[in-house]
């Protein structure tokens, strides 16, 4: 079973979320949480609200979802999925579907001890263009870089 957390527009660049990013990439939850408190990068902050998002939202998973509820959605998705025409919707339905599943066939059930970051990723959002004046009347570029952060974790 996997749980994600994403950060959008962040302020600062791809580039220096990187360099935190790939530090806890496939190390566990709780050890990568006490990897991130002692990085003195700015970016490391930004790094550890997702981080914990994403473990809160695994809490969530665990405490919201019995079996029997998981069994209900399971079986009300199979039927959407078998009545929708629509491709794009059914493999939406179809990943959902999927999602419960593995919940439901998991061991562990999202506790958070066994917890592993699978996949952590900085990408780039949207830039600010900005100008400066310069010499002679002309105009320099500023570029303000943002980047969105995802955090997938995941209980194999």
């Amino acid at each position: 079973m996997e749980v994600q957390a994403i950060m959008k527009n962040v302020p600062m660049s791809a580039q220096k979320m990187r360099e935190v990013v790939r530090q806890i990439q496939g190390l566990p939850a709780v050890q990568a949480q006490a990897v991130l408190q002692v990085v003195p990068r700015k970016s490391a902050r930004f790094v550890a609200k997702t981080l914990a998002s994403a473990m809160a939202n695994a809490e969530n998973w665990r405490s919201e979802w019995t079996a029997a509820k998981v069994q209900q959605a399971i079986s009300d998705l199979q039927t959407q999925v078998a009545n929708t025409r629509n491709r794009k919707r059914r493999s939406s339905l179809a990943r959902r579907l999927a999602r419960f599943e593995s919940f439901l066939g998991s061991s562990s059930r999202l506790a958070v001890e066994s917890l592993r970051v699978k996949e952590a990723h900085a990408g780039t959002a949207l830039t600010i263009k900005r100008f400066t004046p310069k010499a002679r009347g002309s105009a320099g570029p500023i570029l303000k870089r943002r980047s969105h952060l995802k955090i997938v974790l995941s209980d194999e």
